[in-house]
């Protein structure tokens, strides 16, 4: 009998919704966090056998109001709670296909900001590593081994190309 590899696994997402055309990223000032305040992605969890691409387009809609499309993986992010046993693994997507009107949700405000405005001040916790992972080609995946604890790209990206 073989050993037996499997754990519990949280699945999340979050989306970068880029206009190319004003150069700004959708945000998001989420208000029921467990981690430090800040601009973020709109995203959330994906559901019990439900695709994580779907998840993601419908997380999207559901806190935005915006129906997104032609979605490109950028990455993942992943922490761990050793003491529960079990990991958190975050898909990353982006686009610059969307339409509709945007909605304010339940979850935080929403709004337009310019990319270059981003910064370790004004972000969510480990939110820059993940925004390496969102705008360059060269960094895929970044680590925690803390729940919710800072994230650190992994070794062979930390390099910029």
């Amino acid at each position: 009998m073989g050993l037996d590899r499997t754990e519990r696994v949280e699945l999340v997402n979050m989306c970068m919704v880029y206009d190319p055309a004003t150069k700004q990223v959708l945000v998001e000032d989420k208000t029921d966090v467990a981690w430090k305040f800040g601009h973020t992605f709109p995203g959330g969890h994906v559901e019990p056998g439900e695709p994580v691409a779907d998840a993601m387009i419908r997380e999207v809609f559901e806190e935005t109001g915006l129906r997104i499309s032609q979605l490109e993986a950028c990455g993942c992010v992943e922490w761990f709670d050793q003491q529960a046993g079990y990991r958190k693994i975050g898909f990353l997507y982006r686009t610059s296909h969307f339409s509709g009107n945007l909605k304010q949700g339940d979850e935080g405000h929403i709004f337009w900001l310019p990319l270059a405005d981003l910064n370790a001040k004004n972000t969510a916790e480990s939110f820059m590593e993940m925004l390496a992972i969102f705008t360059k080609p060269t960094a895929v995946s970044a680590v925690s081994s803390v729940m919710n604890g800072q994230l650190h790209l992994t070794a062979d990206q930390n390099n910029d190309q």
